[in-house]
């Protein structure tokens, strides 16, 4: 039983100093960084604005935007919020009465099939396959040794 949470410690010091450059990877794989710029006008009273993404924002997340700037210092635009079924951003921080161009910069889905399907999964496959190889090699250098 010792040998086993040791085991399991090991497998843990092993895996945790990898973990955070795989995760990096895997979203570098799955995203591509976009810029898009657009004209956005703004009524009377209005702070807020809708935009249309050329592109799938990556995991429907307005935390994948990396930033939003206008050519009017009047504004302090940041995304609010997003509808994934129609890509529309919603960005908010306007000056009411304006029209401005808004560059966004954020990562956007890749248009890659495979990695579209596999994506999702790239995690599990990875660290499963950590784990299955130390947790077998483990058990390996047991039997050798009780039986060799």
């Amino acid at each position: 039983m010792g040998r086993i949470v040791i085991g399991i410690i090991a497998l843990f010091l092993i895996i945790a100093p990898f973990s955070t450059p795989i995760i990096d990877g895997i979203k570098a794989w799955r995203t591509n960084d976009t810029s898009q710029a657009e004209v956005v006008v703004t009524g009377a009273g209005v702070t807020t604005a809708n935009v249309t993404l050329d592109y799938e924002l990556y995991q429907a997340a307005t935390a994948e935007v990396q930033s939003i700037t206008s050519n009017e210092t009047a504004d302090n635009p940041a995304a609010q919020t997003y509808t994934e079924s129609t890509q529309v951003l919603l960005v908010a921080g306007l000056s009411p009465s304006l029209t401005r161009t808004l560059t966004i910069n954020y990562s956007a889905e890749t248009d890659d099939t495979v990695l579209r399907i596999v994506g999702p999964f790239l995690g599990i496959l990875i660290f499963g396959a950590l784990i299955w190889g130390t947790v077998g090699g483990m058990f390996s250098g047991r039997r050798k040794s009780r039986f060799g």
